[in-house]
């Protein structure tokens, strides 16, 4: 009875001085309150105040829209009366008289030259007769260069001329305001249609007045079209940092822009508040960008309140974090150090307790424990990988090396059976001990160049028994020469390829291309093997590039260095190799075998092959 006292009584002073948990909830409780606080009263009034400082600007655009489009309809609909009642326009029409004729024109010049008043928004109107091919410009002279002006009209008769078919008839003439080019100005222009009769008028945009009084300095004044792309720009563009082509870079988001604001980032210029509306007397927007900055200075005496709200929070921060370092980030420190000697191999270390806090001596414990653990279970599945690892490689290496002796013992009875041939028996004979002592060595990998010297034998042995049949060629610098590779990885291949497809007397090619490439900066090793035989069907393509899923392969004898080949390899290499077969084009089977690159070193030859980090062969 008296033990469960005292174990009860234990429970409860524990959780009585459990620092971490009483820290833990007042931290999380009040940060998030405060955060969620902060974070949603900033967010309401920023985004009110952008609503409001765009909703302002949207006003003022189309208040300067209905102001221009009022002056517009006004100048164009006298110009339009005029010409169906002013005698002299008329009589222009129809006069016969050089005199007469000139007379009219004097007149009508001042009687359009008084419709344009000093303060308009139109840079001239127009009348053009086409039977009589007479185009009559008048300018607006106030604050207008009248040189660079002059060329417009000329561009307006070139156009009129163009769209005018004989007998008078308009061809694609837009029965609204649109944007026409002259050399490096850009206008808006009308075109009207009365009988015979063409007139109309035009605004040089760059001499529109009021364009920029409603936005600032700082806007960015622009004309666009329904899809966004920027038809003319004010010289504020360039000047604020813009160099490329508007006309094809600079597309904006219209259809958002007239529903709310919507920020974008202009190359050269910054982030800056698209504010978009359609024009009454066109076709086009008036869009101006406008400083980000510029809606932060609205916002300055809120944004002093939430600088001071963060340092108050600042200050917070800095009382719990003194705490926390105690409860928590000392204890995770010490835990971080051991887990970095954990991550590199070493599980000898162990965590000292940095406090006397409950929870952090029983937390350091049980990863002491835990560590002591994972090392003794680690080193038990390590050995009994390393015993099957050994016991499967000897076995497949006892399946290849009777397999290449009974070829190779058949070649030299061959050869024996011709006395002339002694000296190339002796050869054989000397060239197959080399062989032996290399595929029965206990080595477990060796260089390629070793690899390829012994292949080339097997090339000279095979050559010996079907003379003028098999070549080969070898395609491998000599950087790739030290790499590392287990015994008999193309051995094996060129074997089976003389196995299956050389035939006497017809010519028979066996090719090896090597090289080291770079995947994600760490080099990778790949070796092809392709010979000019008949390659696999389909079905068995399938098969070998699924070679373990279809041990099936190796029931009729024909597989099986294949499949010991594939095998060695995942076992060696591991997940990270990759065995490919296909038929090459104008040759036969190809195997293509890729897998991490890493130089031979002698000491490799003192111990069994293991798998790295990497999938790589030491």
């Amino acid at each position: 009875m008296s033990r469960i006292h005292k174990t009860a009584g234990y429970s409860r002073q524990e959780r009585r001085h459990s620092l971490l948990e009483r820290f833990t909830l007042h931290f999380i409780t009040v940060t998030l309150a405060f955060s969620l606080l902060l974070a949603a009263a900033f967010a309401s009034l920023f985004f009110s105040f952008r609503k409001t400082f765009y909703q302002t600007v949207q006003d003022s655009l189309r208040f300067y829209d209905k102001r221009i489009s009022g002056e517009l309809d006004s100048e164009l609909s006298s110009l339009i009366e005029s010409c169906s009642s002013d005698p002299e326009i008329i009589r222009l029409r129809t006069a016969k008289d050089r005199n007469e004729e000139t007379k009219a024109v004097t007149r009508i010049r001042n009687m359009l030259s008084a419709r344009i008043t000093l303060h308009s928004v139109i840079q001239g109107l127009y009348l053009y007769y086409p039977e009589k091919e007479l185009f009559l410009p008048i300018y607006n002279s106030g604050g207008y260069n009248l040189m660079k002006g002059y060329l417009f009209p000329e561009f307006i008769r070139d156009y009129l001329e163009k769209h005018i078919q004989d007998g008078g008839t308009p061809v694609n003439i837009p029965g609204n305001w649109f944007l026409a080019h002259s050399e490096n100005r850009i206008s808006l222009m009308r075109v009207f249609h009365y009988n015979s009769i063409y007139g109309g008028a035009w605004i040089d945009l760059d001499e529109l007045p009021g364009f920029s009084e409603f936005s600032g300095t700082e806007a960015i004044q622009l004309i666009t079209d329904r899809e966004g792309h920027v038809l003319y720009a004010s010289s504020s563009l360039a000047e604020q940092g813009y160099s490329g082509d508007y006309g094809t870079a600079l597309k904006l988001p219209l259809e958002k822009s007239l529903e709310g604001p919507v920020a974008v980032r202009i190359p050269g210029v910054g982030r800056r508040l698209v504010v978009s509306s359609e024009q009454s007397f066109s076709d086009y927007y008036f869009t101006v960008l406008l400083p980000q900055r510029q809606l932060f200075w609205n916002m300055r005496h809120l944004l002093f309140l939430m600088a001071l709200l963060i340092l108050w929070g600042i200050f917070f921060f800095v009382i719990f974090s003194r705490m926390g370092r105690n409860i928590i980030a000392i204890p995770i420190e010490s835990l971080m150090v051991v887990t970095e000697d954990i991550h590199k191999g070493n599980f000898e270390s162990r965590v000292e307790p940095p406090n006397n806090y409950t929870e952090t001596v029983r937390i350091i414990d049980a990863f002491n424990k835990l560590i002591s653990e994972i090392r003794d279970l680690r080193i038990g599945i390590y050995e009994k990988q390393l015993q099957a690892r050994e016991f499967e490689l000897k076995a497949l290496k006892n399946q290849v090396a009777p397999h290449f002796l009974i070829n190779c013992l058949n070649t030299i009875f061959m050869s024996a059976q011709n006395p002339a041939r002694a000296e190339i028996t002796n050869q054989i004979i000397t060239t197959l001990s080399s062989h032996l002592r290399y595929t029965l060595s206990d080595r477990s990998v060796v260089p390629l160049s070793e690899e390829l010297e012994y292949l080339q034998n097997y090339i000279l042995l095979t050559q010996s028994r079907y003379p003028e049949t098999l070549s080969f060629e070898l395609q491998a610098g000599d950087e790739v020469m030290e790499a590392s590779v287990f015994p008999l990885i193309l051995l094996t291949l060129t074997e089976n390829s003389v196995k299956t497809g050389l035939i006497m007397g017809d010519p028979f090619l066996i090719r090896v291309q090597a090289e080291i490439f770079y995947r994600k900066e760490k080099p990778f090793l790949r070796l092809v093997h392709t010979d000019s035989g008949t390659g696999l069907s389909e079905e068995k393509l399938e098969k070998y590039n699924h070679i373990f899923e279809h041990p099936e392969v190796t029931e009729k004898g024909t597989g099986i260095g294949l499949y010991n080949m594939a095998m060695r390899l995942k076992l060696l290499v591991g997940d990270r190799a990759e065995l490919t077969f296909r038929n090459e084009e104008g040759m036969g089977l190809s195997v293509e075998m890729v897998f991490p690159y890493h130089k031979y070193a002698e000491t490799q030859e003192q111990a069994p092959a293991v798998k790295g980090q990497d999938g790589g062969i030491r």
